[in-house]
């Protein structure tokens, strides 16, 4: 072999080395991308069923509300104010989340797992919607019963705007909830299809 050959043997050596350690690199950086997108996955599917998960603490919760309402005589049209959201919102939770399921995310198919997600997106919306109805019909019931009761007109304005911030602040939060869930409905739904 003559050092012509030789030199040439060694460049091919040395690019087979070279190529094995990108190879290796390029698999070890693929690995840790997918440990990332999975990790925002779990991340984004915990915080999606958040919402179902507390479902037993709230339906507690709602109950424990309206019997207080009854044994400390509350009027009438506050507990049942209260059994009328649970009954909007209770069961609307259960509607919202049929056909979704965590471990579909992780193993399931991938087409079908969107479209139950973009079906879960349109079914969430339509909750929030008839959430944002009831308070706005809630408002006018305490407004409309504030003005029948024997009170000063400024005790009926104090309590008027208690209401009115209650219900702004209640709204705000269910905005600021639905924002992120369905952030995460959409990132979720982002790495399903890098995943494919």
């Amino acid at each position: 072999m003559n050092k012509e050959e030789f030199d040439i043997n060694q460049e091919l050596e040395q690019m087979r080395q070279d190529y094995a350690d990108l190879k290796e690199r390029f698999d070890k950086q693929q690995i840790i991308n997918k440990e990332l997108i999975e990790n925002a996955m779990k991340k984004d599917v915990r915080r999606l069923f958040l919402s179902k998960k507390t479902l037993p603490v709230g339906i507690a919760l709602a109950v424990v509300a309206v019997v207080l309402c009854f044994v400390m005589g509350y009027p009438w049209w506050l507990p049942v104010s209260l059994i009328i959201y649970s009954l909007i919102f209770f069961p609307g939770i259960f509607w919202v989340y049929k056909g979704v399921r965590a471990e579909d995310f992780y193993n399931g198919d991938i087409l079908s797992t969107t479209q139950n997600l973009l079906r879960f997106k349109k079914r969430y919306i339509a909750l929030v919607a008839g959430i944002c109805l009831f308070f706005f019909a809630f408002v006018i019931a305490v407004t409309l019963h504030m003005t029948t009761m024997n009170i000063s007109t400024e005790l009926m304005w104090r309590r008027g705007i208690i209401v009115a911030i209650l219900c702004i602040v209640t709204l705000a939060l269910e905005y600021f909830s639905a924002r992120g869930l369905l952030k995460s409905c959409d990132d979720i739904i982002q790495r399903l299809k890098i995943k494919e």
